[in-house]
């Protein structure tokens, strides 16, 4: 290994896929890397000179595994233990870039055990699903997929070239300078379209008092998502949440629902936390040959041929107000706030526009308003999100909150 050699995992079914996974194990070595292989493979015993072998990623569900009939339940218990082992590795200083190769099934275990690695950390699958819907595998972060054209079963001129090009992937992203937060500190805020207006004017005079913005497309999982996983991992200094669209689809079935770790990371992490109800009565649906009959029957907006909003309603308002005092109830005294526009949540939501309810925005206010627990302070601003004095608002008392934190 040359002196600025790194480690590279490579995860693949040895079972299936020994040679073509040790021909990428030599292109990438060619380049003075280290390559250790764990055997992520069902079917048959690892072979020799394998780093990890499947009984090790197995552990206790070894039996289970080798005796199941059943394929997907075999492979939740190989990622249970390849996500432990990855983790591990990467804690040891074992791990400085990953690889897979692999169909569907190596993909999923694959791809599961890298996202419980680090933004930052070289990550690439080089796999067939990557000309499909390629969201179960990214997940919105930065996994590469590379399209192999073919099917990884043998090598050939077009694998062998594939695999080459992977190798030469890795060792440009090994050899990059790596993730670092610059001198700036930095602040996320979420954003939609529909709240554009208010984003712009906030990113504006964040970055005038010299912080770095980074804007998320509050869409899932590439954006509350990950977002919350940057600030466990400590990207930001603070974070103005103008855009929580995404509750109102866990609550009402939408597509953009990133589950309970939504509004959890930064209270969790005590950093200055302006949260916003930004766009939260558009529940986000797909497209139009998608809706079920009750949708069909509710207000809806046309936002693209792909994407149909739907009004929430009293209920889903008021079951949203209590999702906000339930995740934001226990931050630090002062370093949480929500800020409601009452004229309006998003530009569809004013007097003479689609959306308009006040008085189903209204339940919400009320039930954050009384609910909310006095560490969480709660301000009502006659404006719409879109107002410029509302986004001057959310910067005031976001460069208030910073002084209290160590940055």
């Amino acid at each position: 290994m040359g002196q600025s050699g790194k480690t590279i995992i490579l995860c693949c079914t040895m079972d299936t896929k020994s040679c073509e996974a040790l021909y990428l194990k030599e292109q990438v070595e060619a380049f003075g890397h280290e390559v250790r292989i764990i055997d992520m493979g069902m079917k048959k015993p690892s072979p020799p000179g394998v780093f990890i072998t499947q009984a090790q990623v197995a552990g206790l569900y070894y039996e289970q595994i080798v005796s199941s009939n059943i394929r997907s339940e075999a492979a939740a218990y190989m990622i249970k233990g390849l996500k432990s082992i990855v983790r591990q590795l990467y804690a040891d200083g074992q791990l400085d870039g990953i690889m897979a190769i692999g169909g569907s099934g190596g993909t999923t275990m694959a791809s599961a055990a890298m996202h419980e690695l680090p933004l930052g950390v070289p990550k690439i699958v080089v796999t067939t699903m990557a000309s499909g819907n390629t969201l179960p595998y990214v997940q919105g972060e930065d996994v590469l997929l590379l399209n192999p054209v073919v099917d990884i079963q043998n090598l050939n001129f077009l694998t062998e070239y594939i695999l080459r090009q992977a190798a030469a992937v890795m060792n440009g992203m090994i050899c990059c300078r790596p993730l670092e937060r610059g001198k700036k500190k930095a602040i996320a805020i979420t954003c939609f379209g529909v709240t554009t207006p208010c984003v712009d004017r906030c990113a504006g005079l964040l970055q005038e008092e010299g912080y770095e913005v980074l804007i998320f497309h509050a869409r899932g999982s590439s954006g509350g998502k990950i977002m919350e996983k940057m600030i466990a991992e400590g990207h930001f200094c603070a974070v103005l949440d103008v855009t929580t669209t995404e509750l109102a689809d866990e609550v009402a079935g939408g597509i953009y629902s990133v589950g309970p770790r939504r509004l959890r990371e930064a209270p969790a992490h005590g950093i200055p936390y302006i949260v916003v109800p930004g766009a939260l009565e558009m529940i986000n649906l797909g497209s139009e040959d998608t809706l079920q009959p009750a949708q069909k029957a509710r207000t809806l907006y046309y936002h693209s041929p792909s994407s149909v909003k739907m009004r929430a309603n009293g209920a889903e308002m008021k079951e949203l107000g209590e999702i906000f005092i339930q995740r934001l109830q226990h931050s630090r005294p002062g370093m949480t706030k929500v800020i409601i526009p009452a004229r309006g949540f998003s530009s569809v939501d004013m007097p003479g526009k689609v959306f308009s309810d006040p008085d189903a925005n209204q339940i919400f206010i009320n039930e954050v308003k009384y609910k909310m627990p006095s560490n969480v302070p709660v301000m009502i601003q006659d404006s719409h999100v879109n107002d410029r004095a509302f986004a001057d608002v959310l910067v005031r008392e976001l460069l208030r909150m910073m002084p209290k934190t160590q940055y």
